[in-house]
């Protein structure tokens, strides 16, 4: 089935993203909201004509699709591993939140959220791609073979010393949330995901279409809370202006993997979210 991919009702049309900047008595409830509405279990989604229909696949497109579902199966794994760090700050900076439970019970959902994605795309490297390995850290290990090196560089070097810094209290909560929501998620998912939605449009690979669009929808949200985070943070212009001078590089991260149409629109995206909750003039984002 297929999902309303440009619904409002999930909170990143340019409605949802405008009320981002609304009081701390609107934003819990509005991203406790979205997920109640966003229950699904990655163990559910049949697979079985996806692996009988891979094999059939033109060699080019299946080196294309396995570029990013690897890439997913790695990076998930990563931003998963990563969160922790973010949660601890955010708790302990009280200038920031008025309440601690409620910001922490936001992130366990965003960590689950997180660690869904990452059952589906190692069922999808097992049992679709094939790729070797008996346990999912194996078939991680594999999936690195079949991923561009700038991914590997955000995710598995920048996303970790940044979130090591976090820890020790030597970087900002907004540089964190700069890099982790608005490049890697709101960037290099973005690119991934909608190459991957435009790619399987003919229906020949249902179940991981479907498992995606259901990821990109939980990912929407995750952007959303982000932007809510910076505007707590009130970040400065020069991590701003950083933040959008990383997007178009970011959009790249793939390669030929995503066409390049995707990938211009995907780095435009960043400034318009900035612009839409005001961190940014729209000037900025045209």
């Amino acid at each position: 089935m297929s999902l309303p991919l440009n619904s409002n009702d999930y909170g990143m049309g340019l409605g949802g993203l405008s009320r981002m900047a609304e009081g701390r008595s609107f934003w819990p409830n509005f991203f406790s909201g979205i997920v109640a509405r966003r229950q699904w279990n990655p163990m559910a989604i049949d697979l079985a004509p996806d692996a009988r229909a891979w094999p059939g696949l033109p060699d080019e497109r299946r080196r294309r699709l396995t570029t990013l579902l690897a890439g997913f199966r790695v990076a998930e794994d990563a931003v998963s591993e990563e969160l922790t760090p973010f949660a601890d700050v955010m708790g302990q900076d009280r200038s920031m939140w008025s309440d601690e439970t409620l910001l922490a019970w936001v992130l366990f959902l965003q960590r689950r959220d997180e660690d869904r994605h990452t059952q589906f795309f190692d069922r999808v490297a097992e049992e679709v791609l094939r790729l070797p390995g008996a346990t999912p850290e194996e078939r991680r290990a594999a999936a690195r073979e079949h991923v561009p090196p700038a991914v590997l560089e955000l995710f598995e070097v920048r996303l970790p010393a940044l979130a090591a810094e976090l820890a020790a209290g030597r970087a900002e909560l907004s540089e964190g949330i700069g890099l982790y929501h608005m490049v890697l998620e709101g960037i290099v998912f973005d690119a991934g995901q909608h190459a991957l939605l435009d790619d399987l449009q003919d229906g020949a690979l249902p179940g991981i279409r479907e498992g995606v669009e259901r990821v990109e929808l939980d990912e929407r949200w995750h952007i959303g809370f982000g932007l809510r985070c910076l505007i707590e943070a009130r970040p400065s212009p020069e991590l701003l202006e950083d933040v959008l001078a990383q997007a178009e590089e970011a959009a790249s991260a793939w390669g030929d993997a995503v066409p390049a149409a995707t990938r211009e629109r995907t780095a435009h995206k960043a400034a318009r979210r900035l612009s839409v909750v005001h961190l940014i003039h729209e000037h900025v984002a045209a």
